[in-house]
């Protein structure tokens, strides 16, 4: 799956798939996580023309659930990736919740490494 974030349309039909009664996550999410990823990006020194191939597992109902709880609930969670052309979501899932809304999902290559000790 690769979702442009630009075609709402689209969007909205996947996270409709696969979304349940609780927890759940819409084309809005999506725009709110990609402004706080690339807030955080920024902050990093990273050149933007160095983003493409970075991707982001994103949960916006992240948090940490009491022991009492006995089991973690489930929420719609899904992998924001940075493409040439811009955001795209390439997968969206149920799966039990995390306690991190963002945590990257690729790895870092030496020409980004590189710029961000360059640039910090």
């Amino acid at each position: 799956m690769e979702i442009n974030v630009s075609n709402k349309e689209e969007i909205t039909a996947a996270f409709d798939a696969v979304n349940a009664k609780v927890r759940n996550a819409n084309y809005s999410s999506v725009k709110a996580i990609i402004k706080r990823i690339e807030k955080i990006l920024d902050g990093t020194g990273l050149p933007k023309n160095l983003w493409t191939g970075l991707a982001f597992w994103c949960d916006i109902n992240a948090q940490k659930f009491s022991s009492a709880y006995r089991w973690t609930p489930e929420s719609t969670q899904f992998v924001l990736t940075r493409f040439p052309s811009g955001w795209f979501v390439t997968k969206i899932t149920r799966a039990s919740c995390s306690t991190q809304t963002i945590e990257v999902a690729s790895r870092l290559t030496d020409k980004q490494k590189e710029a961000i000790v360059i640039n910090f």
